[in-house]
């Protein structure tokens, strides 16, 4: 956490500076790509400076993709302090609903960082005619509704990840998140992460900073053991 007591970092200094501070509290931010473009290295990175900074962390990992090995990777120096650290791990789309309608209970002064990774990893395994499709839908804007109350009310950064799929029917090829009008509605910072020609370089464009659009803010990133960097 800052100084201020006003932003998570990420512990990248570059995205930290475009950000200018890391992950603000009080607000829902979104990082979405495709596979191995680095959105749970990322999660994996804040948590660690969270904790680090003597800050307890939530971790609904719907991906399941959280390993203690990665996290001591990224952060060797907090091997004794795991248990900062709540994890969830939500088996349906609807006990996801359930799990975000409990984090009040688990918030404590020190909580400053709510992770999920991802969103709509649930929603999109579900095989739905239109109509249950438009349920759906309803369903996870009620849960970014909530997280986005949650984080305003108890101050606390949210940070949410989101799986693409290929955009179909456009001029030019492309990807874009699951679920995009509803995900989009909430989260007042965007980052949408790619791959580039380099295998552990990563290409992070901020689509929206704090409610405006930015598209011309970027950066690059290499990927090590050690995260981003």
């Amino acid at each position: 956490m800052s100084e201020t007591g006003t932003y998570v970092r990420t512990g990248c200094i570059t995205l930290d500076r475009l950000l200018e501070g890391g992950f603000r509290c009080g607000e829902v931010t979104l990082v979405y790509g495709e596979a191995a473009t680095g959105k749970t290295n990322l999660a994996l990175q804040a948590s660690a400076q969270t904790v680090r900074a003597c800050g307890k962390v939530i971790y609904v990992d719907v991906d399941q993709s959280f390993t203690y090995q990665r996290f001591h990777q990224i952060a060797p120096d907090l091997e004794e302090q795991s248990h900062n650290i709540v994890i969830f791990f939500p088996e349906f789309f609807l006990d996801q609903t359930r799990i975000f309608e409990s984090l009040e209970k688990y918030l404590i002064g020190a909580t400053h960082l709510v992770i999920v990774d991802a969103i709509t990893t649930l929603y999109r395994a579900i095989l739905a005619t239109t109509g249950e499709r438009f349920a759906l839908n309803r369903e996870l804007n009620r849960q970014l509704a909530y997280l986005t109350s949650l984080a305003s009310t108890h101050d606390v950064a949210v940070f949410i990840t989101s799986q693409v799929h290929a955009r179909l029917g456009t001029p030019f090829a492309g990807v874009e998140p699951v679920a995009r009008r509803t995900l989009f509605h909430w989260p007042r910072t965007i980052i949408r992460l790619e791959s580039t020609t380099k295998r552990n370089v990563k290409r992070a464009v901020i689509e929206r900073y704090h409610s405006e659009n930015r598209p011309n803010m970027m950066c690059y990133l290499t990927l090590t053991e050690r995260g981003f960097e």
